[in-house]
């Protein structure tokens, strides 16, 4: 049996154990309050990260939607842009090099066109598209015709509405005398000048007055330049549509065969050029040779000088300016080349065999005016 000083001994003995495991259970506790510590500051700080993470990707997102979408494909795009710079000199490049060489081999072929013309065939000048038709309105039995000479004009009004444009009709006319005919010609649909003068002429002179005005015609046509054909169209002439579309293709001077009408004589009286066609072109067109009149006779010139002849051709207006036009005239009548009705009808003479025959293609064998009222003449 155990001595109780062997068992306080025994006892003395085993308490360092118990004060040791109670040591190391405080330690446990503290190392596990400061994790726990530890822990719950750390929550809420990644917490926070976090939270601040999905802030800024949301704003980045928010961003790139608002934002134009060249800026999301900005280096893609410039590569692109410096891909096609490149292709766009290597093209530039080529095409001026096909460029080259096409302008050399149309060069050529242009250069071998215009021999082959030079020789082939001569160049035709252009047709003149404008046809000026100039009216006198005096009358040989004086002012006091008035009716008559309405009618002369709507009935010339009438052939010019037919006639394809552009087409202008100049009526020269006493101011005097200008109210009713300009009231008429604003109704006539036809695009006209009408010109007046101030001079006053006798009844007995009345050829003089229509010489004054043609001339005023011509030189209103030659101060505007009015580049086209003139016909001389009198109140008592009727034309055949046909005849009016052909001036156009006059270059220099044309003519063309006039019957005149005598009602109260019955009598029809013909007079115009006659016609040589070239050899080897059969019935086709040809030059004036002569000029046949009424009486039957044949002259190498028609009779131009005379008033009424003026209404059997027509004229290039770009004649009037023609620097050669100073030239035709002798210095002994230095007055002539002032007149211009008569400048016209001299030339008429002059280069009569290179008169157009209107229309050529029937080289003068139809009739297509007609002057019906003599009292008009």
């Amino acid at each position: 049996m155990a001595s109780p000083k062997h068992s306080h001994q025994h006892r003395a003995s085993a308490a360092p154990p118990a004060s040791s495991n109670s040591h190391s259970k405080h330690m446990s506790k503290q190392h596990y309050a400061r994790a726990a510590a530890s822990s719950t500051k750390q929550r809420p700080l990644s917490l926070r990260r976090a939270m601040l993470h999905s802030c800024v990707c949301f704003l980045v997102g928010l961003l790139t939607g608002f934002a134009p979408s060249d800026w999301t494909d900005a280096a893609s795009r410039a590569a692109v842009h410096a891909n096609a710079a490149a292709t766009a000199q290597v093209f530039r490049a080529l095409h001026a090099m096909n460029n080259t060489a096409a302008a050399g081999a149309l060069g050529h072929l242009l250069t071998l066109q215009h021999y082959q013309s030079s020789y082939q065939q001569p160049q035709q000048p252009p047709p003149l598209d404008l046809v000026v038709v100039v009216t006198t309105t005096t009358t040989s039995t004086g002012l006091s015709e008035r009716e008559r000479r309405s009618a002369g004009l709507t009935r010339t009004a009438h052939a010019l509405r037919l006639v394809s444009p552009p087409v202008v009709w100049l009526v020269v006319e006493s101011a005097r005398e200008a109210g009713p005919t300009a009231r008429l010609l604003r109704r006539t649909g036809v695009v006209y000048r009408h010109l007046t003068y101030g001079e006053n002429f006798t009844s007995e002179a009345w050829e003089e007055e229509r010489h004054h005005q043609r001339n005023q015609a011509l030189a209103h046509i030659e101060q505007h330049r009015l580049r086209g054909v003139v016909l001389f169209a009198g109140l008592a002439d009727v034309y055949d549509v046909r005849l009016l579309e052909n001036l156009r293709h006059i270059r220099t001077v044309g003519a063309w065969p006039v019957a005149t009408v005598w009602e109260q004589e019955k009598r029809v009286a013909v007079e115009g050029p006659v016609v040589c066609t070239t050899a080897g072109t059969g019935t086709g067109t040809g030059t004036a040779a002569a000029w046949f009149s009424s009486s039957g006779s044949v002259s190498p010139t028609p009779p131009v000088l005379t008033d009424d002849s003026v209404h059997g051709f027509a004229f290039a207006s770009d004649l009037l300016w023609d620097p050669a036009r100073w030239d035709r005239f002798p210095t002994s009548e230095p007055d002539q080349s002032q007149d211009s009705i008569k400048f016209v009808q001299r030339l008429v003479v002059a280069d009569y065999n290179k008169t157009r025959p209107i229309p050529d293609y029937s080289n003068c064998s139809q009739i297509m005016v007609w002057r019906v009222d003599t009292t008009l003449l």
